[in-house]
């Protein structure tokens, strides 16, 4: 009987036991805001994964090939777990959280080298202007047993009419020396204290302002 992971359980996969301290896994992020008669509609995203946390569903996956069903049921999975952390994002509109619909637009799987690549677009539940618009997002998993980060802020993009008037700002976690070490001192068996929201508190956060 084949197995397939769904993508919780690829962040908590079991690695060598000479890992500890949070994150155990990684995922690179680009982004991109998606538009619709001088609104945005939704967001887009290519999530991909280091080589270890894609071990398992790679090995699972070897020889299928994309337009399979037990590819397409993968895909599935692992898109159904992100909607069971709210896409993990946390988006807020001129200082107000909004929320996306609970079906995405799009959704896909890929390889790349050992790597997976996971594509998916969701839709807010209502457009919102861009006018004179102030967003901030972070997108993390609480527990921070997954890192998840931008390289740079060239991986967060604009249609090409919004990049040349608004400006996007990428800021890094302000993490204080006591937090890094209780990060760091967190086996891959613990779970981290509740009320910290460890994960929130080292992820980066976009600021996009548009006039």
């Amino acid at each position: 009987m084949r197995r397939f992971f769904p993508l919780y359980l690829l962040i908590l996969a079991i690695f060598a036991p000479h890992v500890a301290a949070h994150p155990h896994s990684f995922i690179e992020m680009q982004m991109s805001l998606e538009t619709k008669q001088n609104k945005y509609s939704g967001i887009s995203y290519v999530w991909k994964m280091d080589p270890m946390t894609s071990a398992d569903i790679a090995y699972e996956l070897k020889g299928v090939k994309p337009d399979d069903p037990r590819w397409k049921q993968q895909e599935a999975i692992i898109m159904a777990n992100i909607l069971m952390q709210n896409y993990f994002t946390d988006f807020y509109y001129q200082d107000k959280k909004v929320n996306f619909k609970r079906i995405p637009d799009s959704y896909h799987l890929e390889r790349e080298g050992f790597s997976l690549v996971f594509f998916f677009t969701a839709s807010f539940m209502q457009p919102l202007p861009i006018a004179d618009s102030h967003i901030k997002i972070q997108t993390y998993d609480p527990s921070f047993y997954v890192s998840m980060t931008y390289q740079n802020k060239q991986q967060i993009t604009l249609p090409i009419e919004l990049a040349a008037n608004c400006d996007i700002d990428l800021q890094e976690a302000n993490i204080t020396d006591s937090m890094r070490a209780y990060a760091f001192s967190l086996d891959k068996s613990d779970t981290p204290e509740e009320d910290l929201a460890l994960g929130k508190q080292f992820a980066q956060r976009v600021d996009i302002r548009c006039p």
